[in-house]
């Protein structure tokens, strides 16, 4: 990649991730959350793994990295980004909820301070991370979309069956009948059941139609 076309994508990237930071779409979410989930990795991937959303593994940096890491290793990789479905984590607050009961209104600003304590009690968050819903998916997909047409990596790996689902079909593959691989234009696809599970044996299975289709 030219220095100028490096300096257009990260020009698009910071414009994106702007829009991604104002975004209104999921208001709800945006109460108990201090930022949305952004991509981060080298911005002229050879690899991008794309998660649900934030969860108990992508905030354990250890994990990540050794996620990173055996990609590397194993496919002969050294640049890596990795980027969400869903940048806003969608979590269950009973106080929150209970306050909504009572006064009817769900529609307030930020309910956390910058120590990640919630406003209404003055505690520590206690939310706890549940799935999206489909909705939440619609609403945020297209910026994963335009991530991908920014950095357009050679190989994207999609870990979870609902990434897959949603991703696989806004790309126009429609039919997987069982293949964990595809290929769209310039860009291979490869499927995963979980991040949780990815270990040196799946990176294994993997291999072959990666070394085939680099």
């Amino acid at each position: 990649m030219s220095f100028d076309s490096r300096e257009a994508s990260i020009r698009k990237i910071i414009d994106m991730e702007d829009r991604i930071s104002k975004c209104q779409r999921c208001a709800h979410l945006n109460q108990c959350i201090l930022k949305p989930s952004l991509g981060k990795g080298e911005l002229e991937p050879e690899v991008m793994m794309v998660f649900e959303s934030d969860n108990n593994f992508t905030k354990d940096s250890s994990r990540l990295i050794s996620l990173r890491n055996l990609i590397k290793k194993e496919l002969n990789i050294n640049k890596i980004y990795h980027t969400f479905m869903v940048r806003c984590e969608p979590k269950v607050c009973t106080v929150r909820q209970n306050l909504n009961n009572f006064t009817g209104n769900s529609n307030y600003k930020k309910l956390l301070d910058r120590e990640n304590k919630c406003l209404l009690n003055s505690k520590a968050c206690s939310g706890i991370s549940v799935k999206p819903t489909d909705e939440e998916i619609i609403f945020c997909l297209p910026f994963l979309l335009e991530e991908m047409v920014i950095l357009n990596p050679p190989h994207v790996i999609l870990f979870g069956e609902r990434v897959i689902d949603y991703v696989a079909k806004s790309v126009g593959q429609y039919e997987l009948n069982g293949d964990r691989y595809f290929k769209k234009k310039n860009t291979n696809f490869y499927l995963v059941s979980s991040e949780e599970n990815f270990d040196i044996n799946s990176c294994n299975q993997l291999k072959p139609h990666f070394i085939q289709r680099v």
